[in-house]
């Protein structure tokens, strides 16, 4: 297309807009287009330095800059970049004339914000390299070419915007998948998808402009001759014809189109696995816009008036479902409207109850691309703005964004790290040195997530057991006790007439008249319930927040405290039950990640008037309550012992944080436990799987769920020692980026007196469980082993044991798990019911449990090093120990080995000799050694 044929469609698009909208009012025409945290009907009213459109010259760029235009989008400058119209003049309308310019990377960085309208194969080469540079520039990436890329947003503004926070490369969906989902996304809020099949019927302007002039020169040709010609665009002839072929097809029968649609709703709603999503894409000889029919299951039963209900006030969808009055989508009225028509809403035939049919039309150069771009760089937009002109946004009716330029920085602090009065004055002038350590004279945003008070959770548990033995008496006396301890704490930071001394003074009343009942509850009920045990042993955390809160007010910052219960949300059907402290099997919760951010965004919504920066007042540093939360159907709940380093990653993830740190008493991740090994160092640096293995096999540290959140984001750990900040700790991180953080960078940072060791071998750090149980079922010949091995894990599933090892011995058809000593009794118990008749009949020659034992693991880059095994029994061997059962994972990161409990610790010595003694190791920097 010629320029000057662009420049009269853009000037006439924009023309009509203006007539239209003067027509239309904003709430009509322009229905719910924001999806930021302001008014749905409002326009960011602040400005960018420029923007950039390459590709400009072709059909989504011309469409990007209409909607520029129609939608005022607020820059000071538009710059167009294409190869084959470089150099025309293109007129866009409030932009004025503009010339296109060739691209090149230094030309695109100027701007703040760039859309691609390009090739796939163009974005992957040059998307990252313009990102970021001297202006922070963000790419918003129109091509699939970063789609299914984990680590980069897929965004629809109005269901997951908040993604493209803080990023600085941004995907935008598949047309067809667009045009679904602002459909199905109110549907599946409410009733939760189970399946989606969806058929296509998708206009030739989806091929470009080459499509659509191919189906008019088709059309126009056979009204002359009677013959279509034959095609070169399309794989058939399109004019009066249909063709079930778009994109190349998959091994699975299937076209890429049609997948793209499955992957990007399943990334796009965060769609478990059990979730199927099935599509027909048919190419048909409409112009312009695409029109899908849709039939779904759902979860829970499902009503057509309550979905038009639904659908009536969904962002980005106008309801048209009147079949009565011939009222329904049409792809003729939905090209160029930016909302998606909806209709012929009616209960599926198949699924009944559960089951719901529509019809959706919507224009895809729009929704499908041109719009969804736009509305991503305005959220963008507000956010950076925000961040650049603090105290002018402050006296702006809208709030302050949860998400912005600045990432959010995480620390977690552990009980230890709250033991006194001390401690606690020592995590909040880390936090407020950390707060004014951020960028470009701009507080760096800072959220705490708190344990409880060292020894606190424990003091709670035995309280709630005292009551539920029916000595209400003792347990009400021990509850005062238990509160004194956080009183005088708070007594010892805060002067007497402190007004948040007396704030938390009354609240420490208040929770004592609360608990206290439900304390006599419990005793009447003679049986401490798991809930209301949970209840009670998550008011530590309550306490110490609260605590931490005031004491960092009285010191001059802004701080806020929010309470995980009314963000934090897991599924429900979960055990309540605590588990055991510093047992890594007993976590086992389900976090419902789209909802919390949802209740996060309006939980900062509501508050952030009163805390956002002004020129005056920094931004608050957030205090949040670890180990509770809340589930779905709104109880309170816990995520088990040692959860609030779950807490912190998930909460790390929800605010889009890049790092988290783990503030401890001791120097980082040891290679084996201090206090039973002297010769123990801290570790430079661990891969996820190494932290994960070392977790999951004893390491108390931290907890292998929570490496999940930092996994699915590559969040990096790092764990630091609260009375030692000068020392940098242990570094836990992608394998892909291990080997660009270096010892020796480490040791630029390290200001230090000490030497300290780095393991350079197959095995980084040597764990121990000190109290494990081996059951064994030894089937004799009536079972197959598999079969053995498939009843003791179902057994172990239904009555939610972790099973730590399992080891097999063929020839006896037997086969031995271990598990924490703690479950070993109800193990046992179980797996006896399991095989209760075979019991009785003696067709199995028994079910046995030993509970002495301990289990060692061993763990690191074993893979390829010879001699890994014979050195850890070496090491075994040497203090006349014995191996009970071993097992070598097949990731080949860790060996585990059951000995006898009271041999543990002289084998962790031992084997820690083998492979991390003074021969075995590389000195690789200096630093000074805090203490325990």
């Amino acid at each position: 297309m010629s320029a000057g044929t662009t420049s009269e469609l853009t000037a006439k698009t924009a023309l009509e807009a203006s007539q239209q909208s003067d027509l239309f009012p904003a709430d009509s025409h322009q229905e719910h287009s924001m999806a930021t945290s302001t008014s749905p009907h409002r326009r960011p009213e602040h400005m960018v330095q420029s923007v950039g459109v390459i590709g400009s010259s072709g059909a989504v760029g011309m469409e990007i800059i209409d909607v520029l235009n129609r939608r005022a989008f607020k820059c000071r400058s538009l710059r167009l970049f294409a190869r084959r119209a470089a150099g025309e003049v293109v007129d866009c309308g409030r932009f004025g004339k503009v010339t296109v310019e060739p691209f090149s990377v230094a030309a695109a960085q100027e701007c703040a914000l760039v859309l691609l309208a390009v090739s796939g194969s163009f974005a992957t080469k040059f998307a990252r390299e313009i990102s970021g540079g001297p202006n922070n520039t963000v790419v918003i990436d129109n091509s699939s070419a970063f789609r299914y890329k984990p680590e980069v947003p897929l965004v629809i503004p109005e269901i997951n915007g908040r993604k493209s926070l803080g990023e600085r490369v941004i995907a935008n969906p598949n047309c067809t998948t667009a045009i679904a989902a602002m459909a199905l996304w109110p549907i599946h809020q409410k009733y939760r998808l189970r399946k989606v099949i969806i058929s296509t019927y998708q206009a030739a302007s989806g091929a470009g402009a080459e499509g659509m002039a191919e189906l008019k020169e088709g059309v126009a040709t056979y009204t002359k001759t009677g013959v279509v010609p034959a095609p070169e665009v399309f794989q058939h002839p399109l004019a009066f014809n249909v063709i079930p072929h778009i994109d190349v097809f998959q091994e699975n029968g299937y076209t890429k189109e049609e997948m793209k649609v499955a992957w990007e709703l399943r990334k796009i709603f965060d769609l478990p696995p059990n979730v199927k999503v099935s599509c027909t894409a048919v190419r048909v000889p409409t112009l312009r816009a695409h029109s899908e029919s849709i039939v779904l299951e759902t979860e829970f039963p499902i009503d057509p008036d309550d979905v038009r209900a639904l659908l009536r006030t969904a962002p980005g969808v106008e309801l048209m479902d009147d079949p009565a009055n011939l009222l329904y989508p049409l792809p003729a009225r939905a090209s160029g409207k930016d909302s998606v028509e909806v209709g012929r809403i009616r209960r599926s035939l198949i699924f009944g109850e559960y089951g719901i049919e529509l019809f959706v039309a919507g224009d895809q150069l729009l929704r499908g691309a041109a719009l969804n771009a736009v509305l991503i760089a305005e959220r963008v937009m507000l956010s950076h703005y925000t961040l650049a002109n603090p105290s002018e946004y402050a006296d702006e009716e809208d709030n302050f964004p949860l998400i912005g330029a600045i990432p959010w920085q995480v620390h977690k602090f552990g009980g230890a790290a709250l033991a006194s009065a001390e401690r606690y004055k020592l995590c909040a002038e880390r936090l407020i040195a950390e707060h004014r350590a951020g960028s470009n004279g701009w507080m760096q945003p800072i959220a705490a997530v708190l344990s409880a008070t060292e020894g606190m959770t424990d003091k709670l548990i035995d309280v709630s057991s005292v009551a539920a033995k029916g000595n209400p008496v003792e347990a009400i006396k021990q509850l005062t006790a238990v509160i004194d301890l956080q009183r005088e704490i708070a007594r010892a930071l805060l002067p007497a007439d402190h007004p948040e001394l007396i704030v938390l003074e009354s609240t420490f009343s208040c929770d004592s008249v609360k608990l206290a009942s439900v304390l006599q509850t419990l005793s009447l009920l003679r049986g401490a319930a798991d809930e209301a045990c949970g209840y009670i042993c998550g008011m530590g955390e309550l306490w110490s927040s609260r605590t931490l809160t005031a004491v960092l007010i009285a010191m001059g910052a802004t701080a806020c405290m929010l309470d995980a219960r009314e963000v934090l949300t897991v599924a429900d059907g979960g055990t309540a039950r605590l588990g055991v402290k510093g047992a890594a099997m007993d976590m086992a919760t389900d976090v419902l990640y789209e909802i919390s951010a949802r209740k996060l965004e309006t939980w900062w919504d509501e508050r952030s008037v009163a805390m956002f920066p002004t020129a005056e007042k920094p931004g608050p540093i957030l205090v949040i309550t670890g180990f509770i939360a809340s589930t779905k159907s709104g109880s309170p709940t816990t995520l088990k012992r040692s959860g609030s380093d779950f807490s912190a990653t998930i909460f790390a993830r929800l605010l889009k944080a890049k790092q988290v740190t783990l503030w401890k008493t001791v120097d980082g991740v040891y290679t084996a436990d201090p206090r039973m090994c002297k010769a123990a160092f801290p570790v430079p640096f661990l891969s996820y799987d190494e932290a994960i293995e070392l977790a999951y096999f004893g390491g108390q540290v931290l907890h292998p769920l929570a490496m999940k959140p930092c996994i699915d984001d590559k969040i990096t750990l790092v764990v630091r020692n609260i009375l030692n900040v000068a020392f940098v700790g242990t570094m836990i991180l992608p394998k892909d980026q291990m080997e660009e953080h270096t010892a020796i960078g480490v040791n630029a940072l390290s200001p230090s007196d000490k030497l300290i060791r780095a393991p350079l071998g197959a095995v980084k750090v040597v764990t121990s469980i000190a109290s494990v149980a081996m059951i064994e079922v030894k089937a004799g010949g009536s079972d197959s082993v598999a079969e053995v091995t498939r009843r003791v894990m179902d057994v172990m599933h239904r009555e939610g044991i972790q099973v730590i090892m399992i080891t097999q011995a063929s020839s006896e058809h037997s086969v031995s798990v271990a598990v924490d000593k703690s479950v070993g009794h109800s193990a046992l118990a179980a797996l006896k019911r399991n095989y209760e008749h075979e019991l009785v009949e003696n067709k199995i020659d028994g079910v046995s449990m030993c509970s002495n034992f301990s289990l060692l693991s061993v763990i690191g880059p074993m893979r390829g090093m010879k001699g890994t095994l014979a050195k850890v029994t070496c090491g075994i061997s040497a203090v006349n120990a014995n191996i009970y059962a071993a097992a070598q994972g097949s990731s080949e990161r860790s060996i585990s080995m059951v000995v006898e409990a009271k041999m543990i610790a002289d084998v962790v010595n031992s084997v820690h000799e083998e492979f991390l003694g003074q021969t075995n190791l590389g000195l690789v920097f200096k630093t000074s050694v805090g203490g325990m």
